[in-house]
Parts: structure tokens; sequence; C-alpha cells
């Protein structure tokens, strides 16, 4: 469909996930969040929370998932940097929240030996906080997720999660348009363009310009 819309000199702008192709090439712009980079900062504020010492855990999303792979890779990257043993690193939670909370109930033990965990999107962050409802652990490790839903921020509010990082879709949604504008009035436009990541905490969860993004 883009080769085609290019063909006819269609202007194509990309939002929230890659496709194949070179931005500025391929089509004209890819509006997104930068994934490594919202790994690092989960990775930081983790090693923030452990004093840069302790075991952690990161259970990742899917094989093949760009977008959630960044995001692991930024944090191990992050975490590691500052100081922290990520004890385990290579198990998958797959596609849905009730897969993500089986895998994370096969990783108790290592959950036990840990003060800390990373999961890096909303699917394994809901599916890890149950397995740790259910195994009476939720708040003794310091969690940090990634993306929003109803029970995540819920548990954010009650300390059973100490942070999240959270994407701005309504940014994302709105740079495209205003992109697409440009390019209809033949102005240039940047290929790459970051909508940014912010860090939630109980701290700043209830922020006129942190709220929305969990809605």
């Amino acid at each position: 469909v883009v080769a085609q819309a290019r063909a006819r000199n269609i202007p194509v702008v990309v939002f929230d996930s890659d496709l194949d192709g070179k931005p500025g090439v391929d089509f004209a712009s890819f509006v997104a969040t930068d994934n490594a980079a919202g790994g690092r900062l989960a990775g930081a504020e983790l090693a923030r929370l452990l004093g840069n010492k302790g075991k952690v855990v990161l259970l990742r999303y899917q094989v093949g998932s760009a977008s959630t792979e960044a995001r692991e890779q930024g944090f191990l990257e992050a975490a590691r940097a500052a100081g922290l043993e990520v004890t385990v690193d290579n198990r998958y939670a797959g596609a849905t929240v009730g897969e993500a909370k089986t895998t994370a109930l096969n990783l108790l033990d290592e959950l036990k030996a840990a003060q800390g965990v990373f999961c890096s999107n909303e699917p394994t962050t809901a599916g890890m906080l149950l397995a740790l409802e259910q195994a009476g652990l939720a708040g003794q490790l310091r969690f940090v997720g990634f993306d929003a839903s109803p029970p995540i921020v819920a548990a954010l509010s009650s300390g059973k999660l100490d942070a999240l990082v959270v994407q701005d879709p309504r940014k994302m949604g709105r740079l495209s348009v205003e992109l697409l504008a440009k390019l209809k009035r033949n102005e240039p436009v940047e290929p790459l363009v970051d909508t940014g990541a912010v860090l939630v905490t109980k701290d700043n969860m209830s922020s006129p310009d942190v709220a929305p993004l969990l809605q």
C-alpha cells in the first residue's frame, strides 16, 4: 500500500509502529516513541530505586516485536551500566496478559531472589502484576513497567508498582496530521520524529501534564 501511494505521489506518514523501509526514502516520515530511550529511562529508574545495586529480572514480550525489543535492549544497557545484575533476560511472556502471568509464575524462584523487575509493555506488566499478587510478592520488589491500563494505574497508586514509562499517542496523532499538512504544502519534514516517553510515579501521576497519558 505504501509503495502504491508513493508511486502515485501520495505522501505517507507512518506513526507508532514502524514499517519495512527507510523514513525519508520509502515514506516521508516516521512518528513514534524512541523505544530504546524509553527502555533506558526504565533501567535508570529501577537502578535509582535500588541504589544502583541488586538483582533484577527482565520479562520480555515476544520475539520479533521491534518496539519491545528496543525497550528491552535500552533497559539492559542502562541497568547494567548502573551496576544492577540482570539474572533473567531471556524469558518471553507471550502475547496476552494470561500468558505473561503464567510465564511470571514460572519465574517465582528467580523473582524471590531478585530485588527488582522490568516489563516492556502493557500485557507483560499486567501479567507480572497478577503473578506477584497471587504469590504474595506485590509491593516487595521494585517494579517498573511500560504503558498503562486501569489495573496498572491502580497498582501504581497503591504502591504495588513503582514506576511506569508511558508514551503519548495523542501527540503521535497530532504530529502525524501536522506533517501530512506540511507535505501537502510541499514543505520539508523530518524523516524521524520522536514523540518522547514519560516516567510516571505515584508522585506525579495526578499532575496535569501526566494524568492524560494514563487514560
